[in-house]
């Protein structure tokens, strides 16, 4: 059984807060579609099991750095973020696009609701890939911007994304980042930068776990989507260096 528990699955408090009414949803969902996981679920679930064989990892965007602090395995655990709200582990405050380790540092990356965010995207893959061991793994989560769901959310604008995002997800208004799309589709996540190789693509449509509403609507569209998964609302990637 994974040790990222429903209470602390994860390095966002947004994500502790939508986890409150998990246990309802899911046992709906053991009923209605029992394969279904939520997108916390396939990434920690997947980071923990890469972790067991890592000796050196890093959280890219790495928020509170909860993650670093608490992932089992490597003996180094290291968070950067741009943000200074780590409150766990060893955190170096730095941007993606000039990471301030020595080649070959890590054999493992987590880079979790961050792509979304960067100017310079494929810079901060080059800066990645630099920073890795060869036959290293990164395991990436970011919203998909083909998504119907998503093109709809950025079209509310950024002042009802940060009100929604403070109110009904528990966002803190210095943990709420612009948002670019330079890189979030699942075209440009099969066909990785040099120096990677894609091992596995997941696309994952969300469920709503703060009302009732909120889920049965969100349920319906699943199903729509569950017959095209390149509209689904969440990608979660793994790369390996090359």
């Amino acid at each position: 059984m994974s040790t990222w528990s429903t209470a602390s699955m994860t390095s966002t408090s947004s994500d502790d807060f939508l986890g409150r009414k998990l246990p309802w949803v899911r046992a709906k969902l053991a009923k209605l579609a029992p394969d279904y996981r939520f997108k916390w679920d396939i990434y920690f679930d997947r980071l923990e099991e890469l972790a067991k064989g890592s000796t050196a990892f890093l959280d890219a965007g790495c928020g509170d750095n909860r993650t670093s602090a608490e992932l089992e395995g490597p003996q180094l655990r290291v968070g950067i973020d741009l943000s200074h709200a780590a409150e766990f582990g060893t955190y170096v405050s730095a941007n993606l696009e000039n990471v301030p380790f020595a080649e070959g540092t890590f054999d493992l990356i987590g880079c979790r609701y961050v792509v979304e965010h960067l100017d310079e995207p494929t810079w901060a893959f080059s800066e990645l890939w630099r920073v890795m061991k060869p036959g290293g793994r990164i395991l990436i989560q970011t919203v998909n911007r083909a998504s119907l769901l998503i093109f709809l959310s950025r079209a509310l604008g950024p002042g009802l994304r940060r009100w929604i995002n403070r109110y009904r997800y528990g966002r803190k208004a210095d943990d709420v980042f612009p948002v670019r799309d330079k890189y979030n589709t699942p075209y440009q996540f099969e066909h990785p930068p040099k120096g990677f190789k894609l091992v596995s693509l997941e696309m994952t449509q969300d469920i709503d776990t703060q009302s009732r509403l909120g889920f049965w609507i969100s349920y319906q569209v699943m199903q729509i989507f569950c017959h095209h998964p390149h509209s689904r609302s969440t990608i979660t990637a793994e790369w390996e260096r090359v």
